[in-house]
């Protein structure tokens, strides 16, 4: 029976692929963070935060402009053509720190959007994370459930058995067929969740829904190396979601500085080469070179200016704030989540000495009874305790495994958690 369990559990999808796939955890990363269409839309916001910086260095370099005029005058005293052609440069020398403002600005954003970017990737690690875990545990359900089938069809054959020789009542045998049924239910529901577990991990890395997945060895379980502590102080020092919040306030404050710089004179560096002429096209026959150097100061616009500097310094009070709030924020989660790690850590310490201790009640209770001085309902408890007590064990390690990625997600880590 626990044969065609198995190979009912496993027989996901073959119609449509006949080699399942292996799949790990780092795998599992490797293909989301490959397909992931969030990830690729934080990337092409990198590009376009890119392109902004180009251009706010480039707003430093001379301005080159051609432009050509052809124009007739016809009046009763005169009637002439003109074609004109300029080749002008302008240098900006000085725009009272507005230039400077907007590349500060300009490479701000280029960071927060890198930064947004590896936290899109942190973020699509926890999500498959906990998808694998779950297909994992999924999967240990659905044996656990085989398992327990197994044991009750043996238990069932040996009290018909009993029952025909009369040495057990019939209750005994209809309770014992009840239970099996029972556990055939929860044995089919155990294998739909598997399923469901399998096409919610395909979707999670970005395969078709009908991969066969398979995962060979046991779910880990291995302690977490760092104290609360080493956790809070690494997230402080390098979590994205801060960087990110500190680099608005340096944008809020270049804002500023570009909004005062429409308080300072502005001087610009000319050259214009001109060519004319008033009979032949495109009128190339006589030029004039003026290199001019240009100064403008606005003397008032009416208060305009000194309000918008009263809004970019709002600005900047919002930003020092959201990084508090940011900073506050993830503390509170990676205590949270750490807190939460360390009691799934203690359930599966506690659980794997249930598992062994039901085991040998069930043992003992299935002697008793098949040497005449147990009850049926001693085995039958018996088997529920174990049912119970390994699903426990099974949803403890389970709980554990994406609890550890929640503290790397809330860390701000990549994953697995390695200090650089």
């Amino acid at each position: 029976m626990l044969a065609l369990f198995i190979l009912a559990v496993f027989d996901v999808g073959r119609a449509a692929y006949s080699q399942p796939l292996s799949i790990d955890l780092e795998k599992a990363f490797e293909l989301a963070l490959g397909s992931d269409k969030n990830i690729m839309t934080a990337e092409s916001d990198v590009a376009k935060a890119s392109e902004g910086r180009r251009q706010a260095h480039r707003a430093r370099n001379v301005t080159l402009s051609v432009s050509h005029n052809s124009s007739r005058t016809m009046t009763p005293d005169i009637d002439a053509n003109l074609f004109q052609n300029v080749i002008s440069a302008t240098y900006p020398l000085y725009t009272g720190g507005r230039i400077e403002g907007t590349i500060a600005a300009s490479e701000h954003e280029f960071l927060s959007s890198v930064l947004s970017l590896e936290r899109m990737r942190q973020n699509v690690r926890l999500s498959v994370a906990s998808a694998f875990f779950t297909m994992l545990r999924a999967e240990d359900m659905a044996k656990l459930a085989g398992d327990s089938v197994e044991r009750l069809e043996a238990h069932v054959r040996n009290v018909d058995a009993q029952h025909r020789n009369g040495r057990v009542s019939k209750a005994d045998l209809l309770r014992s067929e009840v239970e099996l049924i029972n556990a055939r239910q929860t044995m089919s529901q155990s294998v739909n969740d598997y399923r469901i577990a399998v096409k919610n991990l395909n979707d999670a890395i970005g395969l078709p829904l009908d991969t066969e997945l398979f995962h060979e060895g046991e779910m880990p379980r291995a302690p977490f190396p760092y104290t609360l502590d080493d956790c809070i102080e690494y997230a402080l020092s390098r979590h994205p979601d801060l960087t990110i919040a500190e680099l608005r306030k340096k944008s809020a404050q270049a804002n500023i500085t570009i909004e005062k710089s429409a308080k300072k004179p502005n001087v610009n560096l000319s050259a214009s080469q001109a060519f004319s002429s008033q009979h032949n096209w495109p009128g190339l026959e006589q030029d004039n070179l003026q290199i001019s150097l240009s100064a403008e100061y606005t003397f008032s616009d009416g208060g305009v200016t000194d309000s918008r500097i009263r809004g970019a310094k709002e600005d900047l009070k919002k930003a020092g704030y959201s990084y508090e709030s940011a900073r506050d924020a993830i503390v509170l989660d990676v205590t949270k989540y750490f807190m939460t790690m360390e009691e799934t850590w203690a359930r599966i310490e506690t659980t794997a000495s249930a598992v062994d201790m039901s085991r040998e009640a069930y043992r003992i209770a299935l002697a008793r009874y098949r040497e005449g001085v147990g009850t049926n309902i001693d085995v039958l408890d018996a088997q529920d305790a174990l049912n119970r007590s390994g699903s426990n064990h099974t949803q403890a390690l389970c709980d554990y495994n994406i609890a550890v990625a929640q503290v790397v997600n809330a860390v701000g880590a990549p994953m697995p958690f390695e200090e650089e």
